[in-house]
């Protein structure tokens, strides 16, 4: 599955994200470069589970259902903070950069309350600016693409142009460590129109501008607006949504205690609710008790949440377009072979079909595809059909001889 990278300037919480959505320990400091080496951790994508709507009780496998929520495994990586020249090698922007490279989606992290700087260290609030929080990502991200197309661009523009090479098929070749395919190369050199009869009259505007263009293209930004709890953050989610990036208000620690608190069985919580239950006050401190009613005055009631998880879902669902289906062997009972009712839940492309589907079980149940068959309707499915959210699916296959 692809991947969605954790990234921004340091000290803006990027850590404390990463350990809120998958409270795996990692340090968290007030100081520039906590993070030095990428963080992969598992954590959970939210949807709605079909057991309720179909009027069963479920007992799944590979996932996780709590009062009607499917929590789906999936993977982030918690990338060292960036600077400016990073692109140069400046901070960790070597590191940084060839982290990147294994990120579909890019989750931007910001100090939406304005109080740190561009290099990492703390401010007064509402001092800096959240915009460049999110443009220096933008910034050096573009350099460096920029800098992989530059470095080998006499030799592509010059073959391309004596028609010795294909220039789309070489631009894809060179980038397709970063993601790029060739399809991404014709859509982005659709849309700029460049003269492609005369590229090596392509100067450093032109070769820019097809860096920021692919970058749009292969991977996308989603920006968690952090430390929403203070309240200089309001007007910052304002003008980072006014400036068109799409934005959602976010705090990491509130989401984190939230967890915690969550796991320990002092609370009931899901992620991605909008409120809490308290288990038993009684086994919490006074100051246990003000610290999550103050999530909820500051965090829960002005945002409708702490806003982590819909960034993990936004990115997934929206951004990099994948839909949860539910395949069963059974499409009476909606059970496995061992009787456990919607056992699975696969997260597929948008524009899957049953044989995809199949193959992402095992390959042998793809090679042997005959059709599947909708468990809620009864119909017979072709390998023509494109799977919907919360399809429930059953393959039929060949049998094959030992």
């Amino acid at each position: 599955m692809e991947l969605a990278g954790i990234v921004g300037k340091p000290n803006v919480g990027k850590s404390t994200f990463f350990s809120a959505l998958t409270l795996v320990p990692v340090e968290v400091a007030n100081y520039p470069f906590t993070t030095t080496k990428p963080n992969v951790g598992v954590t959970h994508l939210r949807t709605p589970c079909v057991c309720k709507s179909l009027g069963v009780q479920d007992n799944p496998r590979n996932s996780l259902c709590v009062d009607g929520i499917r929590l789906v495994p999936i993977q982030v990586i918690d990338c060292p903070g960036i600077i400016a020249g990073a692109h140069a090698g400046r901070g960790l922007g070597l590191q940084f950069l060839d982290d990147i490279r294994q990120a579909s989606a890019l989750i931007v992290v910001c100090d939406a309350a304005g109080a740190t700087a561009d290099d990492g260290t703390p401010v007064e609030p509402s001092t800096h600016d959240p915009l460049l929080d999110v443009e220096i990502v933008e910034r050096e991200v573009d350099l460096w693409i920029a800098g992989l197309i530059k470095r080998d661009w006499p030799r592509i523009s010059r073959g391309a142009e004596a028609r010795q090479l294909n220039l789309r098929t070489e631009l894809a070749r060179k980038l397709s460590g970063l993601g790029v395919s060739e399809n991404h190369i014709h859509a982005v050199l659709d849309e700029l129109r460049l003269d492609e009869a005369r590229p090596t009259r392509w100067g450093d505007e032109e070769l820019n501008r097809l860096a920021t263009a692919i970058r749009r293209a292969t991977k996308p930004i989603i920006v968690a607006a952090n430390k929403a709890d203070m309240k200089q953050a309001h007007d910052g989610v304002a003008r980072l949504k006014n400036a068109g990036y799409d934005v959602v208000p976010c705090s990491a620690e509130a989401e984190r205690v939230l967890r915690l608190a969550a796991e320990k069985g002092l609370i009931k919580y899901v992620p991605g609710d909008s409120d809490f239950e308290i288990v038993d006050s009684q086994r919490l401190t006074p100051q246990q008790l003000r610290a999550l009613e103050n999530i909820r005055e500051r965090v829960l009631k002005p945002w409708g949440g702490t806003g982590v998880q819909q960034v993990i879902d936004k990115a997934y669902v929206e951004k990099l377009g994948y839909i949860p289906v539910f395949p069963v062997e059974d499409p009476d009972k909606l059970t496995d072979h061992q009787g456990n009712v919607l056992p699975d839940v696969y997260l597929v492309p948008r524009g899957s079909t049953p044989r995809d589907l199949a193959y992402k079980i095992h390959t042998e149940l793809g090679e042997s595809f005959l059709y599947a068959i909708d468990a809620k309707t009864g119909m017979r499915l072709g390998d023509d059909y494109k799977l919907k959210p919360h399809d429930v699916i059953s393959i039929v296959a060949a049998r094959r001889r030992a």
